[in-house]
């Protein structure tokens, strides 16, 4: 039989694009055979930064050229002929070649650089290459706990009285035939061009072969079978797949070189698929060699990243996988690949389904494969290798422990979020995509390598737009504020303020309504319902085509901007509107909390924003919401409430978006006022001190741990916290806060002294004054006249004048 290639002339390029979307609903893709599939510009991951590169038109794909890897003892590639002996046109190019590779980096190394997975964020360990004569089994036989009718899966082959189980026989349930045996022998010749080598696993379509290909150059391949003989559908069905299969060209996915028929000791002709060879090992033989020890996290993502790319290719063809589990993803020192493609079927096709239990999709024998089966079965994958295959009793099951149950979900709660979502019992609920998969993953990588660094990952939003401010920066700080205006400032968090600045969801650049409306998500509200309404007159007199989204982006953009207008009502009636045809949309919930924020709802609040959380466990705004909508709670709660749960949430999720992104100034401010709740103000001072230097509120964050170090009770105040108020204050002395925050320090350590302290040395200062009771009189009384001249009412100038008076201290004169 003629080689038929697994790379086509021109290699089908990998749709991956920006394909956000907002809610859960499974995308229905037209068979990839039905009609010629265009080639379109794909929307890529850069090779090296992990960023979208658009592509803005059509391409054409190169035809791929044979690589020579460079092995020691390889002879030196031929010297080139000098310059000046070829053509003007041979040189340029030449010269043009030999900048390129400059350009590229592509120079030798000294020494091998480590492999870095997951964005470039992840350091990979190293992976001993494999000889593929070394992976044959010594004995082939499967275990009889594995034997399982191939048609009814009942079980077969099984012990009875003490002798061991038949490895063939028939079904006594069905009277379908098994057989368990290996059909191949080592040594024979599949086809008159693969010599079999050994079997190299069993796996739930049969016995895997290792096999020399005598007609291309002997390369190591890999043998399976099809189907099941008697299965003559879903030998059919099979094979018109593998047909497909054969023109697809992905680095992520074992190429398919072959497709043969032999006739082995049955007499019959058997189907077999014939693959690469892939090295390395398998995410499974992984698992078993650091037993009982589990994959770490960061690593067990960085894998399924390179996976889900992958999967995606396969459902942008209408196929799925349907058989995802660690044994079927191999690792080597410079790829990620998903071996045994013997189970991917057409979407939705009710065909025999192959699958592994635990990892298979609950719902697939009613719906065949889609899209959401696959990423049940990654969200399965992933779970296995960070928690291993039982629960902490000891007990198996296909759910996700809770974080009371688990402290690895305890200490990444977004990453169970994220297990949550991928395995859900309701299909409608799961990831849509890959890509939207992805794109959360790599935020709950960044979290969690926040976590166990103690660096920032910051990243931009795929679902939301930059932040509109910052809130809460004044709460703390604020209250030195009446010293100067005379008036008393509540040092609480306004729901108003966080509604400000918290960011607005984004239109997808694709969406058809995305002209019409992605101007007015940041300009005036006014103005945006003004033109809202012109544009609805237009639609309605035809003078402008409707796009299909504009029913439900329009609405969107109305309500955000009736929610910037305070215009509670008219929002929460257009969300109404809205719920019957598109629940799934996350953005009803958000602009819902947003709503129940303005209106006071907090709690309410709290719920639409934890339900944006689940379904983008990836996101910062959502945690960030959630914090400020439970200190919100934390202010408004009477004595009977919850209050260390709203205190703990605030704190968790204040702390988990600081250590994440550093850029988010309101979580510093936020988590500090949660520390300094709970006693913890060195803590607190701490964290305010990781604002950036380049950020405008360094000055306020310096100035507000000064604050905090003096706040507490007098008993708990030391002669440190006096001493390093002092010096904050100091290096701040030009902030126009300095001036009563110099009162506060002041008057703190003339209680502190009061209160029985002693200052360690003799003749001590603080901020200039002599540490002792007259000396911090005679300070104060300065700090308030000072303070008085800057007064603009004149009956608060008098009041602080007269308090200046009754602390200077007594003189005879």
């Amino acid at each position: 039989m003629s080689e038929r290639s697994g790379t086509s002339e021109h290699p089908l390029p990998h749709p991956w694009a920006n394909r956000r979307m907002r809610g859960t609903e499974i995308p229905v893709k037209p068979h990839p055979w039905s009609a010629p599939r265009p080639v379109e510009a794909p929307q890529r991951f850069g090779a090296h930064t992990g960023k979208l590169v658009a592509e803005t038109a059509p391409v054409q794909p190169l035809p791929r050229t044979p690589a020579h890897p460079v092995r020691r003892g390889t002879p030196p590639a031929p010297e080139q002929p000098p310059l000046e002996e070829l053509s003007a046109t041979e040189a340029e190019l030449r010269l043009l070649a030999e900048a390129d590779d400059m350009g590229s980096g592509r120079s030798a190394r000294s020494r091998p650089s480590p492999r870095r997975l997951g964005e470039g964020m992840v350091e990979m360990p190293k992976v001993t290459s494999v000889d593929p004569r070394s992976a044959v089994l010594d004995t082939a036989e499967v275990a009889e706990s594995k034997r399982f009718c191939w048609k009814c899966e009942s079980p077969v082959g099984r012990s009875s009285d003490g002798e061991p189980g038949e490895a063939v026989g028939v079904c006594a349930k069905c009277n379908s035939p098994f057989n368990f045996r290996p059909l191949l022998e080592a040594g024979e010749l599949v086809a008159g061009q693969y010599e079999v080598q050994g079997c190299l696993a069993h796996g739930g379509l049969g016995w895997v072969y290792l096999a020399v290909d005598r007609n291309v150059s002997d390369r190591w391949v890999v043998l399976k079978g099809l189907q099941n003989p008697q299965d003559f559908e879903a030998h059919v069905v099979a094979l018109a797949e593998r047909q497909f299969l054969s023109e697809v060209a992905y680095p992520g996915i074992v190429k398919i070189h072959n497709f043969v028929k032999h006739r082995s000791r049955r007499d019959v002709e058997d189907g077999y698929i014939v693959m690469e060879f892939v090295g390395g090992k398998s995410l499974k033989k992984v698992l078993d060699e650091r037993a009982p020890e589990l994959i770490p996290i960061a690593e067990a993502i960085a894998y399924i990243m390179e996976v889900l790319p992958a999967l995606d290719y396969l459902h942008s063809f209408g196929l799925a996988y349907n058989d995802l589990k660690p044994d079927n993803i191999m690792v080597s020192d410079d790829e990620v690949k998903l071996i045994d493609l013997g189970a991917v079927a057409a979407m939705e096709s009710y065909g025999s389904i192959y699958g592994t239990p635990g990892y298979q999709a609950p719902e697939i024998t009613e719906t065949g494969p889609t899209v959401v089966s696959d990423i049940y079965s990654v969200g399965r994958t992933l779970a296995i290798l960070i928690l291993g295959p039982h629960r902490p009793d000891g007990k198996f099951s296909t759910e996700i422990p809770t974080p009371d149950e688990h402290p690895l979900m305890r200490r990444h709660p977004s990453l169970y979020r994220l297990l949550r979502r991928a395995t859900h019992s309701d299909p409608q609920r799961r990831f849509p995509s890959t890509y939207s998969m992805y794109c959360q993953l790599t935020g709950v990588l960044r979290m969690v390598l926040a976590c166990e660094t103690g660096r920032e990952y910051p990243q931009a939003s795929v679902e939301f737009g930059s932040m509109r401010g910052d809130f809460g920066i004044d709460t703390v700080i604020g209250q030195t504020d009446g010293m100067v205006d005379g008036t008393y400032h509540v040092p609480s968090l306004e729901a108003r303020d966080v509604c400000r600045v918290l960011p607005v969801p984004l239109i997808d650049s694709e969406d058809p309504s995305a002209d019409l409306l992605s101007t007015l998500l940041h300009g005036d509200p006014h103005h945006a319902l003004d033109t809202l309404r012109r544009t609805r007159e237009r639609i309605a007199a035809g003078t402008v085509a409707e796009p299909a989204s504009f029913r439900l982006e329009g609405t969107l953009a109305a309500v955000r901007a009736h929610l910037e207008l305070d215009q509670i009502a008219p929002a929460l009636r257009l969300l109404a509107e809205l719920r019957p045809e598109y629940e799934a949309d996350w953005r009803l919930e958000w602009y819902a909390g947003v709503a129940a924020l303005l209106d006071g709802r907090f709690e309410r609040a709290y719920h639409n924003f934890d339900v944006v959380h689940s379904t983008l466990p990836g996101e910062i705004a959502p945690a960030l919401a959630l914090a400020a909508t439970a200190e919100l709670v934390l202010q408004h709660l009477d004595e009977s409430g919850e209050v260390e749960f709203w205190h703990d949430a605030a704190a968790d999720f204040y702390r988990r978006v600081w250590r994440t992104n550093h850029g988010m100034v309101s979580a510093a401010f936020g988590l500090a006022r949660r520390l300094a709740a709970d006693g913890e103000t060195a803590q607190a001072v701490a964290v305010l001190d990781e604002v950036p230097a380049e950020s405008r509120h360094h000055s306020v964050a310096h100035l507000t741990g000064c604050l905090l170090l003096v706040s507490r009770p007098v008993g708990e105040v030391t002669e440190a916290d006096l001493v390093q108020a002092a010096q904050r204050l100091e290096a701040q002395s030009d902030d126009p806060r300095a001036l009563p925050l110099r009162v506060v320090v002041v008057g703190a350590a003339l209680e502190w002294l009061r209160a029985g302290g002693l200052p360690r040395e003799r003749g001590a200062e603080l901020l200039g004054f002599r540490l002792t009771v007259d000396g911090l009189r005679e300070g104060v009384e300065s700090c308030l006249r000072a303070l008085a001249r800057t007064a603009s009412d004149r009956m608060h100038r008098y009041r602080l004048v007269d308090l200046a008076n009754q602390v200077r201290p007594r003189t005879r004169w």
